[in-house]
Parts: C-alpha cells; sequence; structure tokens
C-alpha cells in the first residue's frame, strides 16, 4: 500500500503540471459564453412557457423516452437528484489529457462524449465546441435542468449553423440574433471538428452507454446507491476500445478498468477536486505487453504500475518467435515458483507484486494462486501460523483493486475459507490471531465497495458475523477498528446515517 501511495501521489504531482486548457480553448471559452449568454436570455423570455411548449413538441419533453408525466418520472432517491457544475476550463483541461492518453492529441476519439448526470449542459457543449468527438449528449435526471439543456442545445446549434455557413454580417447592426464574427482561421477549424450535441431527460439506469469514448461525471455528492449502479452499467457497457471513466471524487468499481490518471481541478463553486481517470482493459482482462507504441494507440499505463512490472508482464522474446512454445512470461514464472513450496515467502512476495494494479489483474486470472490461498487458510496447526498470515497480507493486497475484489467475491472456495476463519470457538480456531483476522475482515471490508461483492457478503451474513467478532474480541484493537469501518460502510451503503 506504501509504494501504492507513492505511485499515486507521483501520478497526481506529474498530471497537475499538465493540466492546463487546450490551445483551442480561448476560442470555445467566447463560443461558449456566446451561447450561454443567448440561452439564458431565451430562458428570461416573456414568452417562456409557449416557447417551452413549443420545443417539447419538436424534441420530446423527455427525448428517447417519450413524454412522461411527473408521477411516471424514473424512480431515483432524493439524494441522487443533486446539481454541481464543471467549469469549461476544468472539462478543457481533462480532455486535453486524455486526448494526450489517446493518442497524443493526433485524432478525434472514435465514440461518443457522455456527460452522465448533465444537469444544465455545459460540459457537453464545451466537449463539442473542443471539436474531439463526432457527437457529445448529457443525460439528466432532472426536468428544469433538462429543459435548460434543450435550450442550450437550440442554441448551440444555430451558433454552429450561423459560423459554418458564414450568415454573419459584420454591418447588420439591426439584427440582434447574430453570434460574433469568428476568425477565418478558427472559423474553418470549427467546421471541420465541431460536433453535434444531443440531451436526454431520463433515468441513468436505463443508459446503456455503448459506442462511447469518454463517460463524465461530476459525483462528487452522490450517494453509494447511484455510484453503484452506473458503476456496475459501464463496467459491463460495450463501450470503445480503451474508453475513459472520469469521476470527480468518487471512484465507481470497476473491475475492466484500471486507474490511469488522477488530478485536481476546480469544480462546483471553485473549490480543488480529486478526478479519477479510468481507462478499459481489453476483454481478456490484462495488456501482458504494454509498449511504447501500444500507449501511443490508447493503452495508457495504470498509475500503480511501472517499467519495471511492466518488463516482468512483458512476453519472452524466445516465446514470440518460437511459433511451437507456449507463449508466457517472467510474471507468470514467478508465480509458479513462488507456489512450488506453499510457503509464507512465495506469498509475501506475491504480495509485494500485487502493489500493481495490472500485476493484480494478472494474479487474479492464476487459479492456481486462488487455490493457494484457500489451502493456506484452512491451515489449522500452529507452525502453519506464519503461512496463514502471508495469505491474509496477500488477500488484502489484492482487495485493495477492482478486479481484486470482484475475484475474490466470485470464487466460492476462497469466501468460504475467508468466512470460515472468522468463526468464534470455544477451542483454539484456525486463523486465530487476532492480526490475520482483522486482515481477513479488512479485505471483506474493500469486497463491499463491489457491488457484487456487497450482495455476496450481504447474502453471507456479513453483518452479524463482524458484530460477534466485535463483541468477542473487545480487547484487539486493530480487529475492532476494521469491523467499526465495515459496519460504518454497510450502514453509509443502506443509505442509513453513519454516526
Amino acid at each position: 500500500n506504501t509504494t501504492s501511495k507513492a505511485h499515486y501521489n507521483s501520478a497526481l504531482e506529474k498530471s497537475q503540471l499538465s493540466a492546463i486548457p487546450t490551445k483551442r480553448f480561448p476560442f470555445v471559452l467566447n463560443a461558449y459564453n456566446q451561447i450561454l449568454k443567448r440561452a439564458d436570455e431565451y430562458e428570461d423570455d416573456s414568452n417562456q412557457k409557449h416557447h417551452k411548449r413549443m420545443m417539447q413538441q419538436e424534441t420530446g419533453s423527455f427525448r428517447g423516452n417519450g413524454e412522461k408525466d411527473e408521477e411516471e418520472k424514473p424512480k431515483l432517491s432524493t439524494s441522487n437528484a443533486t446539481y454541481g457544475e464543471t467549469p469549461p476550463e476544468t472539462i478543457s483541461s481533462l480532455l486535453n489529457l486524455l486526448s494526450n492518453h489517446h493518442d497524443g492529441g493526433r485524432s478525434k476519439f472514435p465514440g461518443d462524449f457522455v456527460d452522465a448526470g448533465s444537469g444544465r449542459g455545459g460540459v457537453s457543449c464545451v466537449a463539442a465546441l473542443e471539436g474531439m468527438f463526432d457527437k457529445c449528449r448529457g443525460i439528466e435526471y432532472d426536468m428544469c435542468h433538462s429543459q435548460a439543456a434543450f435550450t442550450l442545445e437550440m442554441e448551440y446549434k444555430k451558433y454552429k449553423t450561423q459560423q459554418q455557413q458564414q450568415q454573419i454580417v459584420s454591418d447588420d447592426s439591426t439584427n440582434e440574433e447574430r453570434y460574433d464574427i469568428v476568425p477565418s482561421q478558427e472559423l474553418e477549424d470549427f467546421s471541420a471538428t465541431s460536433s453535434c450535441v444531443q440531451f436526454i431527460c431520463g433515468d441513468l439506469g436505463d443508459e446503456t452507454f455503448e459506442g462511447a469514448s469518454v463517460v463524465y461525471s461530476n459525483a462528487v455528492v452522490w450517494d453509494s446507491q447511484l455510484c453503484s449502479t452506473l458503476g456496475h452499467i459501464l463496467d459491463d457497457a460495450k463501450l470503445q476500445q480503451n474508453a475513459f471513466v472520469v469521476t470527480a471524487t468518487k471512484q465507481f468499481s470497476l473491475p475492466s478498468f484500471e486507474l490511469v490518471d488522477m488530478l485536481q481541478l476546480t469544480c462546483n463553486g471553485g473549490q480543488l477536486f480529486t478526478f479519477y481517470i479510468n481507462q478499459k482493459r481489453t476483454d481478456c482482462g490484462s495488456y501482458y505487453n504494454v509498449s511504447s507504441s501500444e500507449i501511443d494507440r490508447g493503452a495508457a499505463p495504470a498509475v500503480s504500475d511501472s517499467e519495471f512490472m511492466r518488463l516482468l508482464r512483458s512476453t519472452h522474446e524466445n516465446s514470440k518467435s518460437d511459433s511451437s512454445s507456449t507463449s508466457s512470461n517472467m510474471m507468470e514464472e514467478l508465480v509458479a515458483v513462488s507456489l512450488q513450496d506453499g510457503g509464507l515467502e512465495g506469498l509475501a512476495f506475491l504480495s509485494a507484486l500485487a502493489a500493481s494494479e495490472s500485476n493484480v489483474r494478472c494474479l487474479c486470472s492464476n487459479q492456481d494462486l486462488i487455490n493457494s490461498l484457500v489451502s493456506s487458510l484452512e491451515l489449522e496447526d500452529g507452525p502453519n501460523l506464519p503461512t496463514r498470515a502471508s495469505a491474509s497480507i496477500l488477500l488484502r493486497s489484492l482487495s485493495a483493486f477492482s478486479i481484486g475484489r470482484r475475484t475474490i467475491a466470485q470464487d466460492d472456495r476462497l469466501m468460504d475459507a475467508m468466512f470460515s476463519s472468522l468463526m468464534i470457538l470455544d477451542q483454539l480456531a484456525k486463523n486465530d490471531h487476532v492480526l490475520i483476522r482483522a486482515n481477513i475482515v479488512d479485505s471483506l471490508g474493500e469486497v463491499l465497495k463491489d457491488h457484487v461483492g456487497n450482495d455476496v457478503l450481504a447474502n453471507r451474513g456479513i453483518d452479524s458475523v463482524v458484530a460477534n467478532l466485535l463483541h468477542n474480541t473487545p480487547e484487539a484493537e486493530m480487529l475492532t477498528e476494521v469491523c467499526q469501518a465495515v459496519m460504518s460502510f454497510r450502514r453509509w451503503r443502506s443509505g442509513k446515517r453513519v454516526h
């Protein structure tokens, strides 16, 4: 964990230095301010209700969902229906960073930009003006905010049409509907790259995000239920290869993604918030050989990864050239050697390797390792205490990442062994050492952050098991601390107040 924190701090400092808006941003900001001003004027018009009725007929009050009465709106809790604004400069800085991760900024993204919880539509409008996507769209639950977004979309389309068709007459002072003239160079650039914009009033739970290249969520004030729901949808969604999910403050549970960058930018009134950038990995679960050319094609390395770790996962050159041999890499060999004796040294070494999210993805795909963890936790005699301890430390390392949490949750034998080790018996129980139990409870606490893991642990009675531990081992300070943390998380997850 110390190694991972060092990687995170290093990534945060490095990204902070490069967190600057695009070169195009001055034009984008000027255009956005004009569009926003026109939209505000439209909203303030004395015939606003009439205009809204006309627009509802053109776009559909709930575009994509048909007309709905207030009572038929998607079921979403009041705590979810929150709002915050992301400044244009922050969006431009994020897109600049994403573009560099994508291909060094050489080409547009192949899929859409989607703002999940788009509010009044500013983020998608700025993204469209940046010209990195063919289509930018937003999904918003609140009807009033969506109505404002529809107005912004209408004004954006008007602006785009006027600029592209050059319907601007500089000396026509009587036409108040005209936008400012764009210099010819910027006008040509705008015509070639500007995106279309679309907003939908609906529930994020109904969105598929199919074909998206970037999904953005200002999730600062979202509750756990909404974060869990959206994380589940995005993890299973048919996104573009190497797609990005960007979230403010909250990290979704995304086992098929890896954290590739993080930075702090202003949001929601000018305060600094941490933004997490996660990138989709291949269907096979990992990229063993991330060369510089692959990174150029959009496969950014994980924040917790390093050149040395990538070298360990790289396929042997002689295996590549010899078609008759089975492809292997040093990481696979290290795992095999570490498990040969099944002792504590090998498991301890693998715990060190598990400081990298990409390594954990590889380790979780090794069934021999999972079997070794189960066997180690089931050992009962005193001399095997160090081996059990090493197994519990490795579990804690794996559970630090989304893919590790999901792997633990979905392996019944491993879950059986972990729960068995926490049972309070009259006689000396296996894994009886308080630190081993603390590691296992801590690991289960991490698994709770995964929506699948939370359901699995709830069905297995995690609440009663932890309460029993807390009641029977009150003198064990570390175990008490992790048990209380699990209980607090469970209350927060269910929407109850955490004291």
